[in-house]
């Protein structure tokens, strides 16, 4: 069963945006996949914010609404399917600003990242778009950040993403772990199976219905394997130096400091790791450190 073919985002939007840091880096007791990842400068040494808020918003009714709502008539004139796009895209505008009433902490900017890696690095795709579930007030839309599936080995592997942008990177791990462990604690894993089942977000010819159907029946025989993919941005202390004289400085030596810092990261997130409760279950942690978080949050929230 071929599920990558629902994947949304191009690879190409991924690969200008972002790079990782090579390493060997493990967790003792837990199956974890560490990705050190970055987002790229431009030729004159700035990083490729506009550029990653621009993509974003490029696959906003992609992210916010399922394959069945997006889809245009084919008797639609030239004219009138550009109209239903820019409805789309207008309702999912609005549907962001809408949630992002209470301020600009808002975390759908984290949870777009982390789909984007999701559906690129992991080559899973969103099954459920639970921001088009939030326009109805009777759908409750707490639990996971996100649910993406893909099959290895013939075995359903049902991703539970889990977004988190601080300006401290202990915070994030903290805040992540303790949102893991209360979505075991409430059960929320069936809560998120009902979602799968009842909003799958393909479900719209044949070919799809099939899908779902071998979906339906790994979720009803539990043969599917239960990953986590988080998404830990933070404030780093290093790019402290990009508005100094050590600029140029910090530039050559980036990937050297990122590298080394690896070893920090690794040691903090093993903390975390050793008291956890739930060490069955498979991890794929991506590292964003940035800037600043609140000014990539304002730049996406400007976008809106």
């Amino acid at each position: 069963m071929e599920l990558n073919e629902y994947v949304s985002v191009a690879s190409t939007d991924y690969e200008v945006l972002f790079d990782k840091i090579e390493h060997t880096k493990t967790i003792n007791g837990v199956k974890v996949n560490l990705r050190f990842k970055y987002i790229k400068f431009t030729p004159n040494g700035e990083l490729k914010l506009d550029l990653l808020v621009d993509t974003l918003v490029s696959y906003f009714t992609h992210f916010c609404f399922s394959a069945q709502k997006r889809q245009l008539n084919d008797e639609l004139t030239d004219m009138q399917r550009e109209q239903q796009r820019n409805k789309l895209q207008t309702e999912a505008r609005k549907l962001f600003r809408k949630w992002n009433k209470e301020g600009s902490t808002s975390g759908e900017m984290g949870e777009m990242i982390l789909w984007l890696l999701m559906e690129v690095v992991l080559k899973a795709p969103q099954i459920v778009a639970k921001m088009d579930l939030k326009t109805n007030p009777k759908l409750e839309s707490f639990g996971s950040d996100g649910i993406h599936m893909k099959v290895v080995d013939d075995i359903l592997n049902i991703y539970f993403g889990e977004a988190k942008l601080y300006n401290s990177v202990t915070k994030a791990l903290d805040s992540i772990f303790e949102s893991i462990e209360g979505f075991h604690e409430n059960d929320m894993q069936q809560h998120e199976y009902n979602m799968v089942t009842t909003h799958y977000k393909y479900l719209k010819d044949n070919d799809k219905e099939k899908v779902f159907k071998f979906i339906q029946g790994n979720l009803e025989t539990h043969e599917l394997k239960v990953n986590h993919a988080c998404l830990v941005g933070y404030d780093w202390k290093e790019y402290e130096k990009f508005n100094s004289l050590q600029r140029d400085e910090f530039l050559d030596d980036f990937i050297e400091l990122y590298k080394n810092d690896t070893d920090r990261l690794t040691r903090l997130i093993q903390t975390r790791f050793d008291k956890f409760s739930k060490k069955n279950l498979t991890f794929e942690v991506f590292f964003l450190p940035v800037k600043s978080v609140q000014e990539l949050r304002d730049k996406f929230n400007e976008e809106l």
